[in-house]
């Protein structure tokens, strides 16, 4: 997959070039005069050469700077006046060098300013209106080459899912016949352990199993998966855990399974039975933006492993949130001072 992307790339840069090459030599060849700049004058290559960098500037400012961009922001009308502004100002920087500058070099006749900003403003309307038509193919086929990649991740993930059905099914029925059988000895700590597990395997097989949860049922799930690793801590080991929630988070949709790989880092590597242990999660949302902050300690002895198996699951998550949340989400990790951060801002 990775070749076959590297491959269209150089394809793409090397039909680029192709394109520039052929057309400085086209103007090379047959074009006689730019301007008051004839070519029976001597040095016709420097403004041919001046006027293609100029040119490749304008196109590729358009295709990969302004279309992009106002692509996601959907503001055409704002696009447009950008767009026209910029089209004008590059055509008289452009016309006001053709103006002073090489006539200098070449006689001291001189056309009109006005008659040079309109052949200057043709000219560039020219390669805008081929930026606007590569720029928008350009962009269109890198959405669709991400919403390809989703699909596969998605229908990669159900094969896996599909696959691991039946062991899960049959965990999940004896738990719920071991927690009926904890129930009726009044053994209430097994009983409330079983339940913990029975309810997170139920959010991974049935409740998950969709494109957009409420987070409110994400948080269900974090909050079964603390409380389970909390079961496993005695009064006295010192870990301190804590778990906050804020704002409205009934209302808003996210991708299922999107916090806890977070969550099991923060646990599988800040909590130690021997030292002091702090893990904090906390999460809030305001105005359909959510944050997630996580922090644990980290413990000397853990540093390897940290780097190691962590790498992963934090590879995935990054990846997951750049073909579901792309450009609508921010995620900075740290490590500093014995603490390991996490911080991620969704627009939901």
């Amino acid at each position: 997959m990775m070749f076959l992307v590297r491959n269209r790339r150089t394809v793409e840069i090397a039909i680029n070039v192709l394109f520039w090459v052929v057309g400085f030599l086209l103007m090379l060849l047959y074009v006689n005069n730019i301007g008051h700049v004839k070519k029976s004058m001597g040095g016709f290559i420097y403004p041919v050469t001046l006027g293609t960098i100029l040119n490749i500037l304008i196109f590729y400012f358009v295709a990969f700077a302004l279309i992009p961009f106002f692509s996601k922001k959907r503001r055409w009308v704002l696009f447009i006046i950008t767009l026209i502004s910029f089209l004008l100002l590059a055509t008289l920087a452009e016309t006001l060098a053709d103006y002073y500058l090489f006539p200098n070099y070449y006689s001291t006749e001189k056309e009109p300013f006005g008659a040079m900003f309109i052949l200057t403003f043709t000219i560039n309307t020219f390669i805008t209106a081929l930026a606007l038509g590569y720029g928008f193919i350009w962009v269109w086929l890198k959405g669709e080459r991400q919403r390809e990649e989703l699909q596969m991740e998605k229908l990669a993930a159900e094969l896996n899912y599909l696959k691991a059905q039946v062991n899960p099914h049959f965990l999940f029925n004896a738990l719920n016949l071991a927690f009926a059988s904890a129930t009726k000895t009044g053994d209430d700590f097994t009983a409330d352990i079983i339940e913990k597990i029975a309810s997170l395997m139920r959010y991974m097989l049935y409740d998950s199993n969709v494109e957009l949860i409420f987070l409110e049922k994400e948080l269900d799930y974090i909050r079964n998966y603390i409380g389970l690793q909390q079961l496993r801590i005695s009064a006295e080991v010192p870990v301190t855990v804590n778990f906050t929630v804020t704002g409205n988070v009934d209302a808003v949709q996210i991708s299922p399974l999107l916090l806890i790989p977070f969550v099991e880092n923060a646990f599988k590597h800040g909590l130690s039975f021997n030292h002091k242990s702090e893990i904090s999660v906390d999460i809030s949302c305001e105005k359909r933006i959510l944050e997630a902050s996580i922090k644990n300690t980290v413990h000397s002895k853990v540093n390897d492993t940290l780097s190691k198996t962590s790498g992963i699951g934090l590879a995935n998550v990054r990846k997951r949130l750049h073909l579901i949340y792309p450009n609508k989400h921010k995620l900075s990790i740290a490590e500093q001072d014995g603490y390991y951060s996490v911080y991620l801002q969704l627009h939901v």
